[in-house]
């Protein structure tokens, strides 16, 4: 689905636990703040980057696969035809996703690796020096809000007690303090991912 790839950009989530294994790293980002200014920077990065992603012929045939998987699982009888092309579009798909660049993903397993990722994606460096964001401090961004962010998660449900160490409180009372921005942030993006 073309919402999995916009979260794999956006949030990164499937590489950021290796990176905060690393005992250097974890001490860089226990120390960044995550601050208002730098959520709206992030913001307009990602959505330039989303746009941007958008366009390009990949993600275009992602959405189209999506659409016609859509009108055929609709169908309330459907016929063998039906299924064998849903079969053959689900593997399309899945082809697709693994083929497009994700300055995110990938085996980067610490700080530096993550952020030479982020330098090397054309579209995602040149925003980022448009907003005044070096590609580190982007990735420390990430990396620190996704922390807190899960941190902040399980705090609410009452699976957590305390913070585990290396999570820094005041970026976990940020994203408490910052719901709302936050929610609206993944709104759009979730919309502007299901653009046809």
């Amino acid at each position: 689905m073309l919402s999995r790839v916009v979260i794999i950009l956006v949030v990164a989530g499937t590489v950021l636990p290796s990176a905060l294994q690393k005992a250097g790293d974890a001490g860089e980002l226990a120390a960044y703040r995550l601050t208002p200014a730098n959520l709206r920077k992030v913001i307009r990065v990602n959505r330039a980057v989303l746009q941007a992603l958008m366009k390009e012929p990949k993600v275009k045939e992602t959405l189209a696969i999506e659409a016609e998987l859509e009108t055929l699982r609709s169908k309330t009888e459907r016929t063998q035809a039906d299924e064998g092309r849903i079969a053959e579009l689900e593997t399309r798909r899945q082809e697709l996703e693994s083929e497009m660049d994700n300055p995110l993903g990938g085996d980067a397993e610490t700080l530096t690796e993550l952020e030479a990722r982020v330098r090397s994606y054309p579209p995602m460096a040149e925003v980022l020096q448009r907003q005044g964001m070096s590609p580190r401090e982007y990735a420390k961004f990430w990396l620190t809000f996704l922390q807190a962010a899960f941190a902040h998660g399980f705090q609410k449900s009452g699976m957590l007690k305390a913070l585990p160490a290396g999570v820094n409180p005041e970026n976990v009372r940020f994203i408490a303090e910052h719901e709302a921005e936050i929610a609206a942030m993944q709104k759009e993006f979730e919309r502007l991912g299901r653009r046809r």
